[in-house]
């Protein structure tokens, strides 16, 4: 089981267009006796996660064992076309007046709760009003604006229809892929939201007047507290794996649970495959305990290893004769984001010149030892919607100055570092660089940056700090700098990320782009589309909110006493179709 929303920002990989480094036979063990024989898969993740609540984690490692205990309507295939997950099949689609859409699904037979009760309909509109709710904070409220209406089919409850205005071309992925079912019996035992309507949860005026109700602030505050972010009591779902227990900082432990509904359904819907009895997400944040952790075999997967142990590890004859090794292209950038609401950074010659001063090919080849490919706008270098006229900026010391220069940048004191009068206090231009801390890679990205910016006359404070604290403040905008990487869907929606109402942390954008960004999904001709995303990009390129690195190559490993290969969906790997070789 495995997903790829387009709607969902993450901080790491998401891979596709695989090729395999070393490949081993599909379903036979190779000849060398392994430490673990076990059907138990061990997954490094390199930070832990923040909460294991569905709809409140902002982290991949939050989603990667919540999305194996919890459901989508329907998810992306290795082909990256939206098909059936949870639902019997396709739905049916009804166009209606003024520009609106209508989908008819209809659940499973089979789906059911832990408890064995049905999901149906009313588990949809729940979590649907879950999203809504004004006094829960989430990041999935702009991928559900668009629908107005669910109507469940009194007679049938696992049949229901989804009423979507103004009908774009993302409509059907945020109706069935921007979001995971969850449970409104166990969710709401008191059935809070029951009598709320979903009609003024939509209209904001009325979701604004709903933030004083005592039944909507009552949800709010159980659903967003730590027991319910925390707790395996409340972690549950209709998915194949339970959560068993969370140990912030060592590990997170998922179980398969018995005679499970779906996997009578494997065999017709494969993306239902669920092998292992038990999955093990153990936090390593150290490459070379990573390294350490692989040739002892104390892991089964693992992604984004060093490039440097990556080659390293396979000429390793004792970790290569364990471990297959793959090297897919990803569906996922690298860069700088950089916080246009700070007054030192608000001119966007100054973003321009940190640009300039960074040497992006350097860090390609010297720490990703060449595993990337330079880009130059948030979209897949792969995509027809790509803007090739863009073209990476160079690595140039003098035209960084020259930016400075004339943004009135000047060094007046002869320190080496550029100074400029800002609400009449005399400011030099120094500014912190965040990164997670105990990534070797990110560290020395972060040096190099340092290095050749001193050179420009700019001054960079580099600071660690733990990963989940880093993604906080880049989300709350409390940051100058930091290193960052996004991930990449199949179809570019700038919604979330670049309108200026929305989650939109480096404080881009103005009027224009707001039209484009709210034109683009309702343009249905390719052309014309393609030339308002090409706009969008030029626009963002000039802005450079985000300094635009690259576009990495992962390294991943599996533990050859498993079959399995990488997927397209996030993180390049999915732990619950491992096949214990026998």
């Amino acid at each position: 089981m495995r997903y790829m929303n387009i709607s969902q920002t993450v901080l790491i990989s998401l891979s596709v267009f695989f090729s395999s480094c070393i490949r081993d036979s599909k379903d036979k063990l190779p000849d060398v006796d392994f430490k673990r024989t076990d059907n138990t898969v061990v997954v490094r993740m390199e930070s832990d996660a923040d909460r294991l609540n569905t709809l409140l984690t902002q982290s991949q490692y939050g989603r990667m064992p919540s999305d194996l205990a919890q459901l989508n309507l329907m998810t992306y295939n290795d082909s990256l076309e939206l098909i059936p997950y949870m639902v019997k099949g396709q739905p049916e689609i009804k166009d209606l007046p003024n520009n609106a859409v209508s989908y008819t699904f209809e659940m499973l037979d089979e789906a059911v709760w832990d408890d064995g009760k049905p999901v149906t309909g009313h588990d949809y509109l729940f979590t649907l009003k879950t999203i809504l709710n004004p006094k829960i904070e989430g990041v999935l409220g702009p991928f559900v604006e668009e629908i107005k209406d669910v109507q469940v089919d009194a007679k049938n409850p696992k049949r229901f229809t989804v009423v979507m205005s103004p009908k774009t071309i993302y409509s059907l992925d945020y109706a069935t892929n921007s979001f995971s079912v969850i449970p409104q019996h166990i969710m709401d035992p008191k059935g809070l939201m029951k009598s709320i309507p979903l009609a003024d949860l939509i209209d904001p005026a009325k979701a604004e007047a709903l933030a004083s109700n005592p039944k909507i602030v009552e949800y709010a505050e159980l659903f967003s507290s730590p027991a319910y972010s925390n707790d395996p009591k409340y972690l549950v779902g209709c998915g194949p794996y339970r959560i068993e227990s969370w140990t912030p900082g060592e590990k997170i432990v998922v179980k398969k649970k018995k005679d499970w509904w779906g996997d009578k359904l494997a065999q017709t819907n494969p993306l239902l495959t669920a092998y292992p009895d038990e999955i093990i997400f153990k936090v390593i944040i150290d490459p070379a305990a990573t390294t350490a952790a692989l040739k002892n075999e104390e892991i089964d997967v693992t992604n984004r290893i060093n490039p440097e142990d990556f080659l390293a590890l396979q000429k390793n004859k004792a970790v290569s004769d364990r471990y297959a090794f793959h090297n897919p292209a990803t569906m996922a950038y690298y860069c700088i984001p950089v916080n246009a609401r700070n007054p030192k950074l608000a001119d966007k010659r100054v973003r321009q010149a940190l640009a300039y001063a960074i040497d992006v090919d350097e860090i390609i080849n010297e720490i990703y030892l060449g595993f990337a490919e330079r880009i130059a706008s948030p979209v897949s270098l792969t995509s027809p919607d790509y803007n090739k006229k863009l073209k990476p900026i160079p690595f140039d010391i003098n035209k960084s100055k020259a930016l400075l220069a004339e943004a009135g940048w000047k060094d007046s004191n002869s320190n080496g570092i550029v100074d400029k009068v800002i609400n009449g206090k005399s400011t030099e231009l120094s500014l912190n660089f965040l990164y997670a801390a105990g990534k070797e890679t990110s560290q020395q990205l972060a040096l190099l940056i340092q290095d050749n910016a001193k050179k420009a006359g700019i001054d960079i404070k580099i600071q660690a700090m733990d990963g989940r604290e880093a993604i906080g403040r880049w989300a709350t905008h409390d940051f100058e700098l930091l290193s960052a990487g996004r991930g990449i869907a199949p179809i570019w929606s700038p919604e979330q990320n670049w309108r200026t109402d929305a989650d939109n942390r480096s404080g881009f954008g103005n009027a224009e782009t707001d039209a484009l960004i709210d034109k683009i999904p309702l343009t249905f001709d390719p052309k014309k589309r393609r030339e308002m995303y090409h706009r969008l990009q030029e626009i963002i390129f000039d802005e450079q909110v985000e300094i635009f690195l690259f576009a990495p190559k992962d390294c991943i490993a599996i533990h050859k006493r498993f079959s399995a290969e990488p997927v397209s969906n996030s993180p390049g790997y999915a732990p619950s179709e491992f096949k214990l070789k026998k």
